[in-house]
């Protein structure tokens, strides 16, 4: 926890001083708690694996919070960056008055979209968490289950109806 409120330190240290929010917008807040102090919860929860005596755990969780920081921090930079070059996508280009036009992608023909699907559904399939012979007995009985029910409650359904408009059709029942 403590190396979090050190980067979130060096962070503010880095940023252009100038007047604060508050200070701009003419509002105070007052026991207003530090953002970063909350921003993450892995860290409480590593804090937590501590003080029950378990810090293998609060190691993984650390290390996690640790990895969202830093992935953080370089999107934050990637987005500093392709602002002080213009903004925008990168490797894309805008077209201007007398500046540099953009390339039309070259766009595969029939055959290449299909091999680009079949390797993206593969791909698909090779992340696809496949269940065990239990889930899938499991999965059948309760889906068996619910159409014995749903077909019984039909059953019932139609047998009462037919009834039904055979009075009002007939006057008695059949």
């Amino acid at each position: 926890m403590a190396r979090n409120r050190k980067r979130a330190k060096e962070r503010r240290s880095r940023r252009p001083q100038g007047a604060s929010v508050a200070a701009r917008t003419g509002l105070e807040q007052e026991a207003a708690p530090d953002p970063i102090e909350h921003a993450a919860p892995d860290v409480e929860l590593a804090d937590a694996q501590l003080a029950i005596g378990r810090p293998e755990l609060a190691e993984e969780a650390e290390a996690d919070a640790d990895a969202d920081v830093l992935e953080f921090e370089a999107e934050a930079e990637e987005a500093a960056e392709a602002s002080e070059n213009g903004g925008g996508v990168e490797g894309a280009e805008l077209a201007a008055p007398g500046g540099p036009t953009a390339v039309p992608e070259h766009r595969p023909g029939l055959i290449g979209r299909v091999v680009n699907f079949l390797r993206g559904s593969w791909r698909e399939l090779q992340r696809v968490q496949w269940p065990d012979r239990r889930q899938v007995m499991q999965a059948t009985g309760v889906v068996i289950g619910f159409v014995i029910v749903a077909g019984v409650f039909l059953g019932v359904a139609d047998f009462l109806s037919t009834k039904l408009m055979n009075y009002i059709l007939t006057g008695h029942f059949k």
